[in-house]
């Protein structure tokens, strides 16, 4: 900058002696020449912009070749004697780029002209290329970040001249922009209708985690003594009754559905435990039925050792004990189906109780998170309308929010910097712009 300050001062002194020498005839071999005033200008414009070329040339060039890598930005890489078309290497966190036949090469705060050099030797070194003709640009340099009292703080991308004043432009302007009494109007109305929106919703939300307590507790009416301790005070001497009614027809239809499964289930468990009960009953008459049909057996058995009977009455006796016997495992197999039917009915409904518990008390935390925001925002809105009155006070200021202006800088990859800066000073990839209201 002062380099630039003592060159114009420079080309400025230079011009006026040249025109006082024109215009006293010091010039003896020029004024010879006889030549005319538009010609005379002609050739002092001239002259200037020699000067100015001079001057001003090698400062941007020596400035761009000074630019140092650092992670983020992003290169075009080529080989000059071939066909094939540049690749993108971009510089991760680790603060290497990854080239063709080599891998990843670290890069961080080598100048363009450094990192080619740097990426010749490893081509040599691992004799890949002899003689390699390599081409290395920037094609997008990391981004630079904007935070503080702007209105979309964050990451923006950088390009050659962008101002501290850009930059912020980039970001959606200041938070707070109240120079003359129009704007504070509009923007108090604004904060005002942020609080009041605030202040609804923190009453909705308040009441909305009533009602999930009453769910947790099976009632149909919401308690505002269930209302969630940092919401108290903003329900108190608040008109809640529509939305005390809503939530509770929302309570209502939450508690019949959940009833309504629980019945279903606990009949079918009922049903199943009566189906066990008869099949009971069965196991114990086909168990007597077998008996007396083994008895049976015997007997005829007895009988035909006696020739009493024939052989036929025996294998008849036989193939009877036989069927019985079958029926009475056939009903202990249903006896088991029918005994596991009520174990996954039983653990259908613990599931439905617990599955119910667990998303009431997951919405009641999402509640109360949403009550905590709610209220940071009003305060937010609410420290923003005292600095307006404040500043409507401050007449002596013409009405101006001072803010002030800081980067943040980590050019090489060491020791982050920080400085203070004006909308005027110019910015480095990845530099960080904290904007914050002066004396706050």
């Amino acid at each position: 900058m002062r380099e630039n300050i003592v060159a114009q001062d420079i080309l400025i002194a230079f011009s006026l002696l040249l025109w006082r020498a024109v215009a006293m005839g010091t010039l003896p071999a020029l004024t010879a020449t006889c030549l005319s005033p538009r010609v005379w200008g002609a050739y002092v414009l001239a002259i200037v912009l020699l000067v100015v070329g001079l001057l001003v040339g090698p400062t941007s060039l020596a400035s761009a070749s000074d630019y140092r890598l650092n992670t983020g930005d992003v290169l075009t890489f080529d080989f000059l004697d071939d066909a094939e078309l540049p690749v993108p290497a971009t510089i991760s966190g680790n603060g290497e780029a990854e080239f063709p036949l080599i891998g990843g090469v670290n890069l961080v705060g080598l100048t363009i002209t450094e990192a080619l050099e740097k990426l010749r030797s490893e081509y040599r070194t691992r004799e890949i290329l002899v003689d390699p003709k390599l081409s290395l640009n920037i094609s997008t340099f990391r981004p630079i970040f904007v935070l503080g009292e702007v209105r979309s703080p964050g990451s923006f991308p950088f390009y050659s001249g962008l101002t501290v004043e850009q930059a912020i432009g980039l970001a959606g302007g200041m938070q707070i922009i109240a120079s003359n009494a129009s704007d504070r109007l509009l923007v108090r109305a604004r904060l005002r209708g942020e609080i009041e929106s605030a202040r609804a919703e923190i009453v909705h939300e308040a009441v909305y985690a009533a009602r999930l307590v009453a769910q947790l507790k099976s009632t149909e009416k919401v308690d505002l003594d269930d209302v969630p301790e940092v919401a108290r005070t903003h329900v108190e001497g608040v008109p809640v009754e529509g939305v005390i009614a809503l939530e509770e027809k929302i309570l209502k239809e939450d508690l019949a559905a959940y009833r309504s499964q629980a019945q279903i289930l606990t009949e079918g468990i009922a049903q199943a435990e009566g189906g066990i009960e008869i099949l009971n009953e069965l196991v114990q008459q086909q168990k007597d039925i077998v008996s007396n049909s083994v008895d049976d057996v015997a007997r005829v058995g007895a009988l035909r050792q006696r020739g009493l009977n024939t052989e036929s009455e025996l294998s008849r006796a036989e193939n009877s004990a036989a069927t019985e016997k079958a029926q009475l495992l056939e009903t202990f197999a249903t006896l088991a189906r029918t005994r596991q039917e009520v174990s996954e009915l039983k653990l259908q409904l613990v599931k439905l109780a617990a599955d119910r518990k667990k998303d009431i008390l997951t919405q009641l935390q999402e509640r109360e998170i949403a009550i905590k925001k709610l209220i940071s925002e009003q305060r937010s809105a609410e420290e923003q309308i005292l600095l307006l009155a404040a500043v409507a006070r401050d007449e002596s200021k013409k009405n101006q929010i001072s803010y002030a202006y800081e980067i943040r800088r980590n050019a090489d990859g060491g020791k982050p910097t920080s400085h203070e800066a004006s909308l005027g000073t110019e910015l480095l990839p990845g530099d960080v712009v904290v904007v914050s209201i002066a004396g706050m």
